[in-house]
């Protein structure tokens, strides 16, 4: 019984996919403004509708970093263009976000982990078939627990001694794109 189950479960979703079928658009892309504080990062981005793509991103900051920021994390993000054309023009997204974080600011070190939800508005720009420079902005909510100690210290404590919710830039890019 179980078997016949699942097997017409998977036929259904098969069906159900075989509408209307797009050509797939791919593009892998690079932020120019994290390579700026030495944190490699990648991004994935696919066509799966007429006006809409998904996103995905990976970075890790190096050790010693121009703005005393070492980020590790990464970021999915649902893209509708304003358009009608992928890949070309305005979006507004809507992501999600996880970054781990050693960042030192006015004699302070934080170290921690953080993760929330966003919004984005970006535009692409096409520069050939091949090549886009795409400018975006984000904000959210970023739910956080850290250790916060004095800077060239090492904390004492393994417990996070500081916690909760703050409204943050989630995403600043602007990336090199390359559509496959």
């Amino acid at each position: 019984m179980n078997y016949y189950l699942r097997q017409n479960i998977c036929l259904g979703v098969f069906l159900t996919g075989c509408g209307i079928s797009y050509a797939q658009l791919a593009a892998v892309k690079t932020n120019a403004l994290l390579w700026g504080n030495l944190t490699p990062n990648i991004s994935m981005e696919l066509v799966t509708a007429p006006r809409f793509s998904l996103e995905g991103t990976v970075f890790y900051g190096l050790n010693k970093t121009p703005l005393n920021a070492q980020l590790k994390g990464a970021q999915a993000e649902i893209r509708y263009w304003i358009s009608g054309r992928p890949m070309a023009r305005s979006f507004v997204g809507l992501s999600v976000s996880g970054v781990r974080y050693t960042v030192t600011h006015k004699g302070t070190t934080h170290l921690g982990e953080a993760a929330g939800p966003g919004l984005t508005y970006g535009y692409a720009w096409p520069l050939s078939k091949h090549f886009n420079l795409e400018f975006s902005a984000g904000v959210g909510a970023m739910w956080y627990r850290e250790k916060k100690y004095p800077e060239g210290t090492v904390p004492m404590q393994e417990e996070y001694n500081a916690n909760g919710m703050k409204c943050v830039p989630t995403e600043i890019a602007v990336s090199c794109c390359y559509l496959f």
